[in-house]
This record gives structure tokens, sequence and C-alpha cells, in this order.
């Protein structure tokens, strides 16, 4: 087995409990005789709710005692002292409540695990032991024996109980006793279990303890006559003793490392003997999610390629052993029934992790819900349904996947994921499918940060409301990238009603990228692919802070809409059916290349503000299509100015403006599109012109807000008069006085203001 079982249950360990409210829980044994299953039912009722006038005592979770003492022998409970002399060896004993306990409590909605009493104070000296000396492997032998059905998927970590040895054993002998059970348990088993400890034991043991017995459940009652005032929200064991961990939060450790505080022994509850008589109740560090964290992960136990479908793969799908109890044992109360075999499921870590074995998991057919996923072997999901249920919370982990093994998404498979993490070196590959996510963190590194590998189309489903953002996960070093692998690759993005519902924070490698689907894409790095871009459907933004976010290829827009505040390196083409609409509002687009136009602009203004989106940076704008425009704010007057592209050089028209006029007697000049990308706007209202006449010039004027009407002439003959054959002024266009010498050869001159 491997380390990464308990790695995977301990990313939470010293959790501080912060806003999060704390749940309870209880222990019990054979003291606690017969627990009925109105009782169990009466224990995890809430404490508002009640049942034919009892309230409940609102415990979540429980550990049950399985067994005492050693593989061999016997012990009866009932005669500790030995004064009958039937107590034998290691003193075994089986407790007969056990498997009715843990069956009635799971089934009453309690989280439930099992513990074992050890004896390392059986030593080779002790009376009746036969000269056989206790040790840590029979004792971890006698509760698998015993308990082994339910450390599994489901059901909380076993748990050491240490309350003695320590006038027998030195600290050394007692801690190396303790770790051959836990290493025991993890051969056997594949998970590392937790440990009950003192603050007397806890400072006995030395240091080499804390990694056999990552989880620790600690033992101190600061206020025996009344349990119900003890802090269990805000307080921590520490607080009435301080060396009650002993070196458990020896730094770098947590200043409070305890996951569970067994806080009085003296509690009374609705839910045991009526509330008359005594029971032990303990406090977890944090609330429900918290407590999963604790649950034995899903473990793949095959050495061997396989399919995630295979009962016998996975450790909640071996079939249970029976309880094995030993010779002389008082027989077992209640009828038996085990754990069934299963796939794992939502409450369950599943931790894939095979050392030496370099196994491929394929997840090919079906609908599976698991909570949290970490991957150390290669997992292809080609088809079928993975979702991982685990949205982070403030008391268990930030993330609800890590891929540190190759991760493959294709065919028709679908992953549902809150927020992964992809370790540096490793690369998941996406090559179809759908991916629903929140949050996808690439690790970074020196050289080989984490890569997201596209070697087909995909479609990406954001959470309801949220940007699903492919970021640079925490630390130094390289960032991720997405690798398009050469190909062209399409982004089909779903529609989730947020603003933005896909956010490529990375740089984008390595071929051409398509844009489709309904939904809208960003992209907020630097990349440096050449194959080009395409805008299908949805939204493209492009809103880099550096570099170009589209690589050096050109960019074409035949349906949707390119927008956004950054920066392209490439030629833009909007063809017929695509959209050019800078910014998300008001913002600046800079494309480095050229800009042609058959389909539609978009640009908002604001006149309050007297600004407007902008393309700047261009060689050059070929305009055609449609200008569509629409003010934020304020009053469009005859003064009006906006500059709406930045170019080098200007040619074509557009064939339509929407809408067709800014207001009432106002009029969309377009004539200096084409001279400095300025898009002006004039009175349409009939004016009359002044004239003077000195020094042999005729000057003629008319109101600055009509600049952009055309001045007309027309000369004929007395005997025509007026007619219609007008011809513009040159250079009228632009400013609203010009200047004639008289001349008095024709014989009639005529001048009008025109516009268009």
């Amino acid at each position: 087995m491997t380390m990464l079982a308990a790695a995977a249950v301990m990313l939470a360990v010293g959790a501080p409990a912060s806003a999060q409210q704390r749940v309870l829980g209880i222990d019990v044994s054979a003291w606690q005789g017969n627990i009925s299953t109105a009782n169990w039912a009466t224990l995890k009722r809430a404490t508002n709710e009640q049942v034919s006038g009892v309230y409940g005592d609102g415990r979540d979770f429980v550990f049950i005692r399985a067994s005492r003492g050693g593989t061999t022998g016997y012990y009866n409970q009932n005669d500790a002292n030995n004064i009958q002399g039937s107590n034998t060896l290691s003193q075994r004993y089986d407790d007969p409540y056990f498997v009715q306990n843990i069956t009635r409590a799971t089934s009453a909605g309690l989280l439930a695990g099992s513990y074992h009493f050890i004896r390392p104070e059986i030593i080779a000296s002790t009376t009746n032991s036969g000269g056989i000396a206790n040790s840590g492997i029979d004792e971890a032998n006698h509760m698998i024996e015993m308990a082994g059905a339910w450390m599994r998927p489901g059901h909380l970590l076993p748990v050491l109980d240490l309350e003695s040895g320590q006038s027998q054993r030195t600290s050394a002998q007692l801690t190396a006793f303790c770790i051959e059970f836990s290493d025991r348990i993890y051969e056997v088993m594949g998970i590392r279990p937790a440990i009950y400890i003192n603050g007397n034991y806890a400072n006995y043991v030395q240091a080499s303890i804390v990694s056999a017995f990552p989880v620790l459940w600690s033992a101190r009652w600061p206020n025996q006559s009344d349990p119900d005032s003890i802090p269990v929200q805000t307080g921590h064991p520490k607080d009435s003793y301080t060396p009650i961990y002993g070196p458990w939060d020896d730094p770098p450790n947590a200043t409070h490392p305890w996951t569970f505080w067994q806080y009085a022994s003296t509690a009374r509850l609705n839910g045991y003997a009526n509330g008359t008589a005594n029971i032990d109740v303990d406090v977890a560090q944090g609330g429900i999610e918290f407590i999963k964290d604790f649950f034995v992960p899903a473990l793949w136990v095959s050495n061997a390629d396989g399919q995630w479908t295979t009962l016998s793969n996975w450790n909640s799908g071996l079939a249970a052993v029976a309880p094995v109890q030993g010779p002389g044992q008082v027989p077992r109360v209640g009828s038996l029934t085990l754990p069934a075999t299963r796939l794992p499921g939502s409450d369950d870590t599943v931790v894939l992790d095979r050392p030496g074995a370099n196994v491929v998991v394929t997840l090919g057919s079906g609908t599976h819900n698991i909570r949290k996923l970490y991957v150390r072997e290669t997992l292809n999901i080609t088809n079928g349904s993975l979702t991982i249920n685990y949205t982070p919370s403030p008391d268990s982990t930030p993330i609800a996947a890590q891929f540190s093994g190759p991760v493959t998404l294709s065919g028709s498979g679908n992953l549902s994921v809150h927020t992964l993490q992809v370790d540096a070196t490793r690369v998941f590959t996406l090559g179809g499918g759908a991916l629903t996510f929140n949050t996808i963190n690439l690790m970074p590194h020196s050289t080989t940060p984490a890569r997201i590998a596209m070697s087909g189309n995909m479609t990406f489903n954001p959470f309801a409301g949220v940007t699903a953002t492919i970021g640079k996960g925490s630390g130094t070093g390289n960032t991720g990238l997405i690798d398009l692998g050469g190909g062209t690759r399409a982004f089909n993005i779903a529609n989730g009603l947020a603003e933005v519902d896909f956010s490529a924070d990375v740089p984008v490698i390595n071929g051409a990228l398509v844009k489709s689907g309904p939904g809208t894409m960003r992209l907020n790095a630097a990349s440096t692919y050449t194959g080009g871009t395409m805008v299908s459907a949805g939204r493209l933004l492009v809103n880099n802070t550096a570099g170009s976010g589209t690589g050096i290829g050109g960019v074409t827009v035949n349906g949707g809409t390119l927008g956004g505040t950054g920066t392209i390196a490439g030629a833009v083409a909007i063809l017929a059916g695509g959209a050019l609409s800078p910014g998300t509002s008001i913002g600046v687009l800079t494309i480095n290349n050229s800009l042609t136009f058959s389909g539609v602009a978009v640009m908002e203004l604001n006149a309050a503000a007297r600004t407007n989106d902008l393309v700047r940076g261009l060689t050059s704008v070929t305009y055609g299509g449609t200008l569509i425009l629409s003010n934020l704010a304020g009053a469009i007057v005859a003064s009006s100015v906006f500059k709406l592209y930045s170019a080098n050089s200007y040619s074509g028209a557009f064939a339509a403006l929407t809408p067709a006029s800014p207001g009432p007697g106002l009029a969309w000049n377009t004539n200096s599109l084409t001279t400095d990308g300025t898009l002006r706007v004039v009175s349409i209202t009939p004016v009359a012109m002044t004239k003077t006449i000195s020094s042999g010039l005729l000057t003629l004027s008319w109101p600055a807000d009509h600049t952009g009407w055309r001045l007309q002439v027309q000369t004929n003959s007395l005997t025509v008069g007026l007619s219609t054959n007008w011809v513009n002024v040159p250079n009228s266009i632009a400013t609203n006085q010009m200047t004639f010498p008289v001349n008095s050869t024709p014989g009639c001159v005529f001048y009008r203001l025109s516009y268009p």
C-alpha cells in the first residue's frame, strides 16, 4: 500500500474551525451496554427536534470500541484485576456490542469508526503471560480480525487507544510498540490509523510516533462537573493544559493539531440511559466536510491496469471479512451485518496510487459521483461521467482534486470538478467530451510547469454564474500552459450566465484556436500559438496585458463577437455574421496589424464623459458592413466627436449606421472616418449663410455646428438662372467658412449648404 492514503486524509489536520460550526460526537463500548435503535436515533437527532417529547442530542459521529488487548488469551472486563484467574496471556477481549453498535449508529446517520484499546503493559513477566510479551503487531492483528470489515470507505479511520504501558515500557519501547501497530494496519489495510491519547502519554512517547499517527484524538477534560460549560466550539485541549499534545504540536506542526477532542466523560445525553448516566463526549475541529476528510479513503488495490467499474479493484469493492472472535469470548450481541461491496461513492475520497506498479485506470462507462480525487497513477476517462462533488470549505482542503499523474479526458467522457490542482511536470490531456469546473490551477515549475494538452475539441462548462478559470497555481517558476498540440482545437464554451464563462489566464501555445459555443471566453495571457484564431459563435475577449493574447496568427470572426482590452498581433478580419466590439464596456483594443470589416462594428459611446470604444495600433483599417453605435450616458450634440479607430491608413465605408441618426436635428458625419478614424456629429437644421465682401473677396460663413456640411456652387448665364447643376466646393466639408475672389464674368453664381 502507499502513504498517499494517509496523506489524502491528512490535508485538513489542524485546520481552524473559524466560522465553521464544529460537529459533536461520542465514543462508546460495552460499558454502555445495549444502545437501542431508538436511542441511536435520539443521539443523532438535532437538539431542536423532538420525538415523543424527547429532544435530540445533535451528535454526528461516534467511535466504537471493537476490541481490547492482543490476539490470544481471554479477558473478562468484569474481572479486570483477574481475581477469578481466568484472564490469560495478552488478555484478549472482543467487545460483544461492537457489531451491533456500528450497524445501528450508521443506520441512524452517524459517521462511525472503530477503536482498539491496546495493552502494552502485558510483558513477558506479566502474570499468566506465559513469558510472551504483547506486541503492536499482535494488537493490530486483533483489531483487524474484529473491525477490519469496517476499515473501509464509509467509515472513520480506525483508532489506537493508548492508555497503558507507561510503567512497563520505556518511552522508546512504547513508541515502537505503537508504530508497529500503525505499520501493520497500513500493511494490511493501506491506511494509517488515528491515535487516542491524553497529556501524560502524549508527553511520554517520542516524536517519531507522529508520522505513524498523523490524526490526533486528544483526551482532555477541563470541567468534569459541568461539561456543558466547556467552550467546545471555540476552545482547544491546550487551553487548560499546555503540554497536552506532546510532540504533535512541535514546530512546524500546527499550534492545535488535534482532529478530535474528547472533552468530558461525564456528559448526560437523552439518547443514553435517558440522560441519567455518564457518557464520553467528543468534538471535531470542524464541520461535516472536515469530518469526511477522516473517512477511510477509497483505494485502488490492484497492481494491474483495470476498469473503474470493476469492484475487485477497490477496497470498497472487496468482500468484507466477518469478525473472527477469539476462543472463550462473550458471544456477540445482535445479528451480524457486514458492509456491502460497492464502487466509490459520493462521500468517498478516492486515491489512485500503486507505487512501482504504474497502473492505468480506465473509466469507460457509467455515472460516478465521488467526493475528492487524488491521482498518482494514469487515469483515462474515455466515456461515462465522473463528478467530484466537493466544494472547498474553510475547514477542509482548498481543492477537490489533485492530479499528480497523467489524466486524459476523451471520447464522450464527462468530468465535473470544482477546484483542480495539476501538479508541476504533469499533463492533463483533453481530447474530447465535456469538462465542467470552477478553477484549474496549473502548478509552476522552473522548467516543466503543469500543462493542459489539447488533443481534440472540447466542451467547457462553467458552474452556474461563475467564471471557469484555468490559472497559475501558487509558487515560483514558470506558469503552466495550454498546449494545442500543433492542431486546430475548438473550445466550445457553454453559457453559464456569468459575464465571462471561461477564462484562460495562462499562455496558449502550439496550434490554432477556434472559439465556438454560446458562452464568453477570455484570453488573459500572452500567447505564442501561430495557427490563428477563429471566432464562430459566442464571444472572445482578448484581455492580455503583455504580448499578444492570440499569438502571432490572424484572427477571423465569422460568427459571434471579438472584444476585449488587450493586444492582438495578427491581422483581424470581421466577416459577414461576425462582430467586433472592443472592451467589455467602454474599452480600448489594440490590433498591431490590419483590420477589415464586412460584418458588424459595435462601438459604445459615452457622450457625458466624452469617451468611447477605440481600436488602436492599426496599420490599416478597411470599413464595410454595419457600424452599430450605442450611447451609454449624456446627450449627443452637434459638436460631439468620437475617435473610433487609430490607424496608419483608412479606406472603405460602412454600408449602414445604426441608429441612422444620433438624435433629432442631428446626423452622423462619417467623412472623417477615412481621414483620421473619427466619427463626428453635425446639425441638420437648415441655416442661412452670411456673406461679406472686402478687398475683392467674397467670404461665406455658417455656424460651426454645421461643420461637415458641404458647400455647393453652380454658375449659370443670366438667361438660365438657378438650375440643378450643383458642384461640391473642394475642402468645404472640413470648415464652416470659405473665401473666393469676386469674379464678375459669370452671369450668376449660386451657393448652398447641403448634408450629407
